[in-house]
């Protein structure tokens, strides 16, 4: 790897950065299963509008294993019926596990939408203890 980016970045300077250091710890340890509080400290979210930063900020205080539904989270941002407007701006998330879009699903229970695919929603979910029913929903006692 490194030899590839010498080739390719003849210039490039290997350093370090704390602040990538530790969000790329914080992510392993997410990975693993383990509980994290993630920082928004260091994203810069200037490229996502007004609209999706409040969905985002929203989105983010969804605890590790409950789940809420788009419409909760338009209705909690007071944008009653806003559900498919939710559902875009988590869309395009720029920070998915440190923002957990993955908890965001369907107001029946059902997983939808999320650019990783839902078999990964449904690990991620369950990696944080969100329970399913026989036909692959959520569990009601997980909804925020």
């Amino acid at each position: 790897m490194v030899e590839t980016i010498s080739r390719s970045f003849p210039g490039a300077v290997r350093r370090s950065n704390g602040a990538v250091k530790r969000i790329c710890g914080q992510i392993q340890e997410f990975m693993k299963g383990n509980p994290v509080d993630f920082s928004l400290k260091y994203l810069d979210m200037s490229n996502c509008s007004k609209f999706q930063q409040k969905v985002l900020l929203e989105n983010r205080r969804i605890q590790r294993g409950m789940v809420s539904s788009y419409g909760r989270l338009a209705d909690k941002i007071l944008i009653p019926g806003g559900a498919r407007a939710v559902g875009s701006a988590l869309a395009g998330n720029p920070f998915p596990i440190i923002i957990p879009c993955h908890r965001v699903i369907s107001s029946s229970g059902e997983l939808s939408g999320f650019g990783g695919g839902l078999k990964m929603k449904k690990t991620l979910l369950e990696m944080e203890g969100v329970g399913f029913d026989s036909n692959g929903k959520v569990n009601k006692d997980y909804f925020r």
